[in-house]
């Protein structure tokens, strides 16, 4: 059996399966779709691929993200190490999903990948960078 908080590369791939899955969610339900449409999109939501302990320690580690950011002190001494290791896979994690889904300068949406041209959330036009 694994360790969960040993395995920071199994962490970090259900960081990333959980932030896809909460991206496609907000997409279903901010679209003011039918329910045949919403129907249809939530068979878009990426299934789990791992045991749920995987799953459940992202949220842990999620939790400990929040307090950080909410100015509650989590420190660095009160961490366990693998705690620690869990916050650099989040951080690994979440450029990853960052990169995947950039966000609309204009209006800071994200988009559905970086390739769009257009803005679904303002109607911003995307130009492309000159190589």
């Amino acid at each position: 059996m694994i360790d969960v908080w040993k395995d920071a590369e199994g962490v970090r791939m259900a960081l990333e399966e959980i932030f896809e899955s909460d991206f496609v969610r907000s997409r279903i339900h901010s679209e003011g779709a039918s329910p045949e449409t919403i129907e249809r999109m939530e068979r878009q939501v990426p299934p789990r691929t791992l045991a749920w302990g995987y799953y459940r320690f992202g949220e842990h580690l999620l939790h400990l993200e929040a307090l950080q950011q909410a100015g509650i002190g989590v420190a660095s001494v009160d961490l366990a190490a693998f705690e620690a290791e869990g916050l650099l896979a989040l951080h690994r994690a979440r450029s990853a999903f960052k990169a995947r889904h950039p966000a609309c300068t204009a209006c800071g949406e994200r988009q559905q990948n970086r390739f769009g041209r257009e803005c679904p959330g303002c109607g911003s036009k995307f130009q492309r960078k000159k190589a």
